[in-house]
């Protein structure tokens, strides 16, 4: 009888997910320190990542949403836009990520910039990306604003900490398939990146460059 009334008390009463997690969390008859330490850690992975998704799910899209309605812009549900991103009016944003380290970084976009899905702006550290109006960032283009530095030879790379330096793109650039601006450069007013480039340093406006390093080619 009293296990039949405990059943139904928990019929009646369910588990929240806490105490859910928590009961699963207890030791079990019977368990090695090992194979409590191997389930406890399995427990905690499978949660991360069930409650990492859900916010993905259900958090994320809400907040696009929101700036869709402020900046009237176009912006894909899953974009991943960090703390103190500054989105123009009337611009695209894919399935892209615009990375500030939580706000310690800026990024800040113009109006009518496209930026396609796959492309990462990754700005650290107090540093800022600036993106220019009608700026057209093309398929998994990036920009970063960090870097490692490696000049002592008797330490090691990791040690020697980070440098970071803004990336600006002026007004009307086009940043091609699968280009890189590195930390420091300045991409002057309506000049074409070729596809695989990567920016070391400034371009003037109004030219074609492309290359490792990237070169001026022409001018538009």
């Amino acid at each position: 009888m009293a296990e039949g009334t405990g059943n139904q008390a928990d019929a009646a009463h369910p588990d929240t997910g806490s105490e859910a997690l928590s009961r699963r969390l207890r030791n079990q008859p019977g368990e090695t320190a090992e194979g409590q330490f191997r389930r406890l850690r399995y427990l905690m992975f499978t949660e991360t990542l069930r409650r990492a998704v859900r916010l993905c799910v259900f958090v994320r899209p809400l907040v696009n949403l929101w700036l869709m309605l402020r900046t009237r812009s176009v912006i894909h549900p899953l974009a991943s836009i960090d703390r103190n991103v500054h989105i123009g009016r009337r611009c695209f944003i894919g399935r892209s990520v615009l990375d500030t380290l939580g706000g310690q970084g800026r990024i800040e976009i113009g109006d009518g910039a496209v930026i396609y899905s796959g492309c990462e702006l990754l700005c650290q550290y107090a540093s800022t990306i600036r993106i220019g109006r009608g700026v057209l960032f093309t398929r998994q283009a990036a920009a970063m604003t960090a870097g490692h530095v490696f000049g002592d030879r008797q330490a090691t790379i990791v040690s020697q900490g980070i440098a970071t330096a803004d990336v600006i793109v002026e007004d009307d650039c086009w940043i091609g398939y699968r280009a890189i601006l590195l930390p420091g450069v300045r991409v002057g007013r309506g000049t074409v990146v070729g596809a695989g480039a990567v920016v070391t340093k400034d371009l003037p406006p109004m030219v074609v460059a492309g290359g490792v390093p990237a070169k001026v080619i022409r001018e538009r």
